[in-house]
Parts: structure tokens; C-alpha cells; sequence
């Protein structure tokens, strides 16, 4: 933690809050940070959805004995209202669309880096805990890392290749990483679950949160659920069977609502005469369109509302791109499209109406609703939502 305190200067007045989510590596973020900080550690979770597995009651109950046991104040937030606000209702319209989200990086852009933290500042001014002129740092478990260049914090990839989660984060602003504290960015997980046993933790059996935590066994029940409320009886024609054609048009068989499918997928598609992939989803027409795999991968696509952590290229700049969280980095090119309605977000380096096209050196399955990311070798450099990929809609 050497690095953070040369970097911040934290002092005295100063607090550190740990989101907590009752697994091993928040609880040995915890665990670091009391043994590397002479400030006010606090831990939290919040709660965002009844009976989500991030924040169910066995995941409190975990979180709130870890900070009793490092002896740490611990607290949980409601943030129910907010989350579906920000969240689940981006979720379900981005289904409706036939795109696919991923709801983890709202969640972190919207939730837990942003009302969560100030949440927790404005009880903790409250409190009197945080003293006059003191600044609140926020630290998780996530596995990536943050460093300084020209004076201008980053976000770069976690050491451990597996478990990286600098994905996850790339729309955090610059105001949040520069407070932001990541103790596992520089270990893997086999030396965290080491730590953990040496000091006799009990926490290898939890498992790990997933995307869509709060959605149960069926995401087209979830979403049809929840669209009843906006939509009304048109909620049926979202579960109704339609044809599955090919991308000239031929009728192969029929699926049993497009909200079951997404992009690259092969299993459950009940086709002869295969393997064939899921090519994209028409919502409009409740359609869905297959193609063989070397037709349905993908080396062109546009993004959207990209948030840079470099300024914004005039011109094409060369990097690679992770077109989901858990595919490799490809190297491409990418080039800025913006249009000139100068429409401003009002999110730091974020433009509403930013637009880049994006060529990759080989093809891979490209789903629009996911995010691309585009790296530095280990740098973060920007990222935003995959919109189509290029002459396909």
C-alpha cells in the first residue's frame, strides 16, 4: 500500500471506505487495508435488490462478522430505488432491443462508484467520523490497478490475467480513481486464497458474484416480468414463437421468443444441417437470423458514448479491444466518428454522441448492448457500448 499513500498523502483526518460483499477478496481488501492505514476504515455493502446474490442476507451476515472480526464499523445501504433506476431498467429496454447488456458496468459506473460512495460521505460528514478537510478514499476488491502518468491518474489491467477486472470499470471518472484504492490489482488469486488461509479465513467455499445478480434461473421471465408494468398486454408478443432465418431470408425453424438469444449463440437453436450461430436479433420483426460462424463473427463495429481516459483522438489510433469481459485482447484500429450536435453527457470525458468505428485484426462474436474496451498494453484507454457491428443493421 506504499504506493497509495505516497501517491494520496493520506493523513490523519482521512477515511477509507471497503465495499464489502462477504467473499474472500473483499475480505482480504479489508484485511489490508487496517493493517496498512492509520485512518478510519469503513466497510459497506449496498443493498440493491431483494434476495440479489451480491447483497443477500448470508452475504451481509458474511460481510458484517469480517468487520467485527477486523474490528471495523460496518453498515448497509439501501439502494433499491436507485438501482432500478439506473440499472434494471436499462437492463430490460436494452433486452427489448434485442441487445445484450452487461449490468455489472452500470452498476459500477452508476451504484456502487458513484451513489454509494456519496452516500456513505454524506453519513460519514454526518457522523462527524470524517473530519473537517478529511477526504474519503474508496477501495475493492476488484482485481486491476491504478497508476499516474503526467500527473493524470489511469486505470490499468490487474497482474493476474485470469482474474483482471479492469473491464469492469473503464467508465469510472477521473474524480473517482483519483480516491480509488485497489489492494489485489497487483497479486493473483491463488496468492489471495494463500493469505486467506494463513489467517484462517473461512472463505473459499463462497461463490464469486456474477452478472445479472439479481435476475433468478430465467433472464426472458425477469424481463417479461418487469416490462408487464410499462407495456402491458404487449408483454405477450415478446414470448411469442418466430421464425429463425438465414441471413438471405430462408426460414429454418421457429424460436420460442427472441429474448432467449443472443449473439453467437449455437446451443438450443434445434437447426439442422449445423452448427449454426445466432448472427443478430430484429426485435422489430421478432426475428431471429443465424449464419455459419465465419459469417457471424465480426472484425468491424461501431461504439458509443466512449468514455477516454486519454484525450480524444482527432484521428485513428492503433490499440487492442476486449470485446467482452471474458474474451482476449485483440489488436485493431480505431477511428473517431463523431458527429457535431456537440451533445455533452455531463459525465466527465464522456460525449453522448461520441462515436468510433473499430476494426479488428481477426474476427470474433460481437454483441451489441456489450461494451468495448480499448487498451495501452496494460492501460486502459477508453471504452464504451458496442452499437452494431458495421453494415449489419
Amino acid at each position: 500500500m506504499t504506493e497509495y499513500m505516497e501517491r494520496y498523502g493520506i493523513c490523519e483526518k482521512d477515511a477509507i471506505l471497503c465495499a464489502m460483499s462477504g467473499g474472500v477478496d473483499s475480505t482480504i481488501a479489508a484485511y489490508m487495508l487496517k493493517e496498512s492505514f492509520d485512518v478510519p476504515i469503513i466497510g459497506a455493502t449496498h443493498y440493491i435488490w431483494p434476495d440479489s446474490r451480491c447483497c443477500s442476507l448470508d452475504v451481509t451476515d458474511r460481510a458484517r462478522a469480517t468487520c467485527e472480526k477486523l474490528g471495523i464499523p460496518y453498515h448497509v445501504i439501501d439502494l433499491q430505488e436507485e438501482f432500478r433506476r439506473y440499472v434494471v431498467d436499462n437492463f430490460v429496454e436494452t433486452y427489448l432491443e434485442g441487445k445484450t447488456p452487461n449490468p455489472c458496468i452500470l452498476c459500477n459506473e452508476k451504484i456502487r462508484f458513484d451513489i454509494f460512495y456519496n452516500t456513505v460521505l454524506g453519513m460519514l460528514k454526518k457522523d462527524g467520523i470524517l473530519k473537517e478537510g478529511g477526504r474519503l478514499f474508496m477501495a475493492t476488491g476488484h482485481y486491476a490497478r491504478t497508476g499516474i502518468i503526467n500527473g493524470k491518474v489511469f486505470l490499468k489491467r490487474g497482474v493476474d490475467p485470469v482474474k483482471d477486472q479492469s473491464y469492469m470499470l473503464y467508465r469510472l471518472s477521473g474524480a473517482i480513481l483519483s480516491r480509488l484504492i485497489l489492494p489485489l490489482g497487483g497479486y493473483r488469486k491463488s496468492e489471495i486464497f494463500a493469505i486467506a488461509e494463513k489467517l484462517g479465513l473461512a472463505v473459499r467455499h463462497v461463490a464469486e458474484s456474477q452478472d445479472a445478480c439479481f435476475v433468478g434461473e430465467s433472464y426472458s421471465d425477469f424481463i417479461l416480468k418487469e416490462a408487464r408494468d410499462k407495456i402491458g398486454e404487449r408483454v405477450k408478443e415478446l414470448s411469442s414463437p418466430g421464425p429463425i432465418v438465414t441471413v438471405d431470408g430462408k426460414v429454418l425453424g421457429h424460436h420460442t421468443g427472441y429474448l432467449n438469444y443472443t449473439i453467437g449463440q449455437r446451443r438450443g437453436l434445434n437447426l439442422g444441417n449445423g452448427p449454426w450461430y445466432v448472427e443478430r436479433i430484429d426485435s422489430r420483426s421478432n426475428t431471429v437470423v443465424v449464419a455459419r460462424r465465419e459469417d457471424t463473427v465480426k472484425k468491424s463495429f461501431t461504439v458509443e458514448r466512449i468514455n477516454w481516459f486519454i484525450e480524444r483522438p482527432d484521428g485513428p489510433i492503433d490499440c487492442t479491444v476486449k470485446v467482452r469481459y471474458q474474451s482476449e485482447l485483440i489488436p485493431c484500429r480505431v477511428f473517431p466518428e463523431r458527429n457535431d450536435s456537440g451533445d455533452d453527457s455531463g459525465e466527465d470525458n464522456v460525449l453522448s454522441n461520441d462515436m468510433v468505428r473499430v476494426e479488428m485484426e481477426r474476427g470474433e462474436f460481437v454483441t451489441p448492448g456489450q461494451s468495448a474496451v480499448f487498451y495501452s498494453d496494460d492501460l486502459v484507454i477508453g471504452g464504451g457500448f458496442i452499437t452494431s457491428p458495421t453494415g449489419s443493421r
